[in-house]
């Protein structure tokens, strides 16, 4: 039995050994980069436009966040930055806060020649929830790579047609879903759906960011109740690392369910993201 015992405890402690050793390496041992994403979609992108290419692609912000607003690099993300070749941006002020770190490197902002749709300070971040507007940024990408890396122009020119064949894809899959909805209309407590419903038709009857550690005042939560039951919307919607207080008051005030859609920016594929998005949407409001 004491042979057992210290075979596990062993065990235990090879198991914990390991493990602080891989978490080590990952943290403090990044590897010089080629390309460096600062976000989930420009990453997934990325690679999908370099695959069979050899060129080492690496993500920079990889934790499941909603949004940047408060966001602060870490020590190791700098090194990242300073490591990196080529930086791809997302854009319209989304990096904003690591402008500093970014100055003098090499970069694409990958939305540049969208058109965008006004959010709470200029335009809205968010317009990947847009697969039309994502096909776009994804051909810039391209057209940008493909002139960094000439010898790799026909290899990215090929994965962009298969990734573009993808977005057309799920364009056509949340049209079709969504074409028959009883209620068009979406009340969200995150501030960056309104590309998604741009494009499929919906209507953002109210959006309401709330931050972490805040609440909204009394006033704000009757005018979205009183939305709400005018236009008898069936549901409301939170993001998934979001706060959802809000969001179930109204819900108990004005007899509607409360669902949960992904900003598609956290580390999880895109296309999963969205389709689970379309199908939710479809599900609370047909």
């Amino acid at each position: 039995m004491n042979k057992r015992i210290f075979a596990l405890l062993l065990a235990a402690v090879l198991v914990l050994a390991l493990t602080g050793c891989a978490k080590k390496e990952h943290s403090e041992g990044n590897p010089k980069t080629d390309l460096l994403a600062t976000t989930q979609p420009v990453y997934q992108l990325t690679c999908a436009l370099t695959d069979g290419t050899g060129l080492c692609v690496g993500l920079l912000i990889s934790e499941s966040v909603s949004c940047l607003h408060d966001y602060t690099l870490t020590v190791s993300q700098m090194e990242m930055i300073e490591q990196s070749g080529l930086v791809l941006e997302s854009g319209l002020g989304l990096e904003n806060f690591m402008e500093d770190v970014l100055r003098g490197k090499t970069r694409i902002d990958i939305s540049r020649n969208l058109d965008t749709l006004p959010g709470e300070d200029g335009a809205d971040p968010h317009w990947w929830l847009d697969p039309m507007r994502y096909k776009q940024a994804a051909e810039l990408a391209a057209q940008e790579l493909g002139a960094q890396y000439p010898e790799f122009a026909d290899q990215i020119s090929e994965n962009l047609a298969a990734f573009c064949e993808k977005l057309s894809s799920l364009q056509d899959y949340g049209e079709q879903a969504l074409s028959d909805l009883s209620c068009r209309q979406l009340v969200t407590f995150h501030d960056g759906f309104s590309y998604f419903a741009d494009a499929f038709s919906l209507t953002i009857a109210a959006a309401m960011e709330v931050e972490s550690g805040s609440e909204p005042s009394a006033k704000e939560l009757e005018e979205i109740i009183s939305i709400v039951e005018e236009n008898q919307i069936p549901a409301v919607f939170t993001e998934v690392n979001g706060e959802t207080g809000a969001a179930e008051v109204v819900a108990g005030e004005a007899g509607c369910a409360v669902r949960t859609l992904d900003m598609a920016i956290s580390n999880r594929d895109y296309f999963a993201a969205m389709r689970q998005n379309i199908d939710i949407v479809k599900e609370a409001l047909g």
